[in-house]
């Protein structure tokens, strides 16, 4: 585990002015009556000191080798230079306990490896046991004052990887978000399209039916009958988008607008009972307003001229749409729906918490149940 930029300058500074210390009281006095062998250990240390503040943190192999290295050299000349000597083996132990990435077991060979060497510094040496006891007390402190630090870091570390697996999981979730928000404006697309684009191309088939045969006058009815009915288009696209967000329009009045625009171009439909004795969210207002134009629409595809029923009923804080053609669900050859229109229906209802049922007849009938809002 890297230190940031800033924690890091902080370290080498540190580490600097205590390098400094160290070798000047070396070289006045800790080292004045001490052996050769133990002054040249000292020195050793203290130089791998130096050496290892500039190693990156992300070398650690290199690091750990230079700091047991520094324990090994300052724990020999620990008790003979007055623990002064110590301080490399003690910055040694708390990079080594402290360092996550370094196994347990390196740091307990290290501590046992720190404590041999001090009594063979002794027995080359011997120093007052008090300056032995102080030794051996600081390298019991540096290694539990290591050991802290590393579960510092653990727990840094382990933050740090459950915000970004937080962060993972919320971008997960607005990609899921917008998977479903293209689903919704697919399903609202092809309801408006299927609506008024493929009424158009039954009206103009039949208006180029009659031009055959010579039935003019029927015909330009019928191309007016088209002309509404790509007003009533234009007017529905433009009205997609707040439908979405929240049609606040009674239920009612826009179940009687689709049915007006259905006789309008000669369909048939009748609509019983009264939608708005309950309050519908806003996912259930827009899947009835899409499940009714669908129905519609199929019935002008699938059963020209067959008279559709729209039976409206609340029940139990349940709105109930049953609608009923007669001549059953079969499909003409001419029919230009895309067949999504069943499909993006259950959905839509299901996301508004209702369910949806079709009985293929004949006759041909979809029932709709949406729960309606609990009252505040």
């Amino acid at each position: 585990m890297s230190l940031s930029p800033g924690r890091r300058a902080w370290a080498v500074a540190l580490n600097l002015v205590g390098i400094v210390l160290v070798g000047i009281n070396l070289a006045q006095r800790s080292l004045r009556d001490a052996p050769a062998g133990l002054a040249v250990a000292a020195w050793a240390a203290w130089l791998l000191w130096a050496v290892a503040t500039l190693v990156p943190d992300s070398r650690v192999r290199v690091r750990t080798v230079l700091c047991l290295a520094m324990i090994a050299g300052g724990s020999l000349a620990g008790a003979t230079t007055d623990v002064v000597g110590f301080v490399p083996a003690v910055v040694g132990i708390l990079v080594i306990a402290g360092t996550p990435a370094v196994p347990l077991r390196v740091l307990a060979a290290a501590i046992v490896g720190s404590a041999l060497l001090i009594g063979v510094g002794v027995l080359i040496d011997p120093a007052p046991r008090g300056v032995v006891l102080s030794v051996l007390a600081l390298l019991l402190f540096c290694a539990f004052g290591g050991l802290n630090r590393r579960q510092a870091r653990l727990a840094e570390a382990q933050s740090r990887a459950l915000l970004e697996e937080r962060v993972a999981v919320e971008q997960e979730r607005a990609e899921v978000a917008g998977l479903t928000e293209r689903s919704r404006i697919a399903r609202d697309l092809h309801d408006v399209l299927a609506h008024s684009l493929g009424g158009l191309v039954i009206q103009l088939e039949a208006v180029d039916a009659l031009l055959e045969s010579g039935r003019a006058g029927e015909a330009r009815d019928r191309v007016q009958a088209a002309r509404k009915l790509a007003v009533s288009g234009l007017a529905e696209a433009k009205q997609a988008v707040t439908a979405l967000r929240e049609p606040d329009e009674p239920i009612s009045r826009v179940v009687a607008g689709l049915a007006a625009t259905h006789r309008s171009i000669g369909g048939q439909v009748a609509v019983r009972g009264d939608a708005d004795r309950g309050t519908l969210s806003a996912a259930g207002r827009v899947a009835v307003r899409r499940a009714v134009q669908e129905i519609l629409t199929n019935a002008r595809r699938h059963a020209p001229g067959a008279a559709t029923t729209l039976d409206l009923d609340w029940d139990d804080r349940m709105l109930t749409v049953t609608a009923s053609t007669p001549g059953g669900a079969t499909k003409s050859p001419s029919s230009p729906g895309g067949g999504h229109g069943l499909a993006g229906m259950r959905e839509r209802v299901r996301e508004a918490g209702g369910t949806m049922t079709v009985r293929s007849g004949p006759p041909f009938e979809v029932v709709l149940r949406l729960p309606g809002e609990q009252a505040a």
